[in-house]
């Protein structure tokens, strides 16, 4: 009996063991937490969010048109004389030319985060090395025969733009790619411009010889008729723009970028470039 009691204790034991819940006797550790993925516009790799500013330099090109601002001289010229219709008509200068000047400048931006993609504001000037001016003349005469009269005109024109140092004010929206940011921009520019035209001219008023038809002799003239236009100040436009910003570092950034501009009218001139730079910056 001494042996079997001894025996009782253990098996028990075992038993008591054996009820245990599977569980308790094969724990596993909970399966990690997911890796931080970052905010929107956080790639793993850069953080294209916050303050940055940099430097660019490149070539800008300039196309200037100085649309109707012969005509429109000739037309000051001319009022209320019974040429004005004639010296309008043949006034003109070539329809546009172009210039092409470096620069150089600088840009400051702030860029948020929004779901997959970067959006920012930026600020940016240009300066130019030298002012891209276009300038034309052009001369030409014409006579025009009406009952008893004929009218001769002969005249010169000449005008003057350029475009100067200017500041853009954009907007910029990209989708981030790793360390590469591809965007686009839209932006208000506010530029330097100056216009110059002069226009001289000599009319004269011939009577037409009823017998021969041909001209006879000279009823008014030659008179010298004359008008000029400057102007010199601020003009706005817009910009569209594409681009691309490469982080080769945490905090420094290189960019190539393309833009478009289109000035208002300047009193009958007007202004479109294309410019094209590269830039270094830095991300705060």
């Amino acid at each position: 009996m001494r042996l079997s009691a001894r025996l009782i204790a253990p098996l028990a034991a075992v038993a008591a063991l054996s009820t245990l819940p599977a569980g308790a006797a094969d724990y596993r550790l909970p399966p990690p937490p997911p890796l931080y993925e970052g905010p929107s516009g956080y790639s793993g790799e850069f953080n294209w969010g916050g303050i940055y500013g940099g430097i660019h330099a490149g070539i800008t090109t300039a196309d200037i048109d100085f649309g109707q601002m012969a005509q429109q001289l000739a037309s000051d010229a001319y009022t209320n004389l019974v040429a004005q219709d004639l010296a309008v008509d043949i006034a003109r200068l070539r329809s546009s030319g172009s210039d092409r000047q470096n620069n150089i400048g600088g840009f400051i931006g702030y860029n948020l985060l929004y779901d997959d993609v970067v959006v920012g504001v930026e600020l940016e000037y240009t300066h130019m090395m030298d002012k891209m001016v276009y300038q034309d003349s052009f001369s030409d005469a014409r006579r025009r025969d009406r009952a008893g009269f004929s009218d001769a005109v002969s005249y010169n024109v000449s005008a003057r733009g350029s475009l100067a140092d200017y500041g853009i004010l954009k907007l910029r929206a990209g989708y981030p790619m790793g360390r590469f940011l591809p965007f686009a921009t839209i932006g208000l520019v506010v530029g330097e411009q100056r216009l110059s035209g002069s226009y001289s001219s000599s009319y004269t008023e011939y009577l037409i010889d009823p017998a021969t038809g041909g001209l006879g002799a000279i009823n008014v003239g030659p008179l010298a008729r004359n008008a000029s236009s400057s102007k010199t100040g601020f003009n706005i436009g817009a910009a569209f723009g594409l681009g691309l910003d490469w982080a080769i570092l945490d905090n420094f950034m290189l960019r190539a970028e393309y833009q478009y501009i289109a000035m208002s009218d300047y009193k009958g001139m007007e202004t479109t470039a294309n410019a094209f730079r590269l830039g270094a910056g830095i991300k705060y």
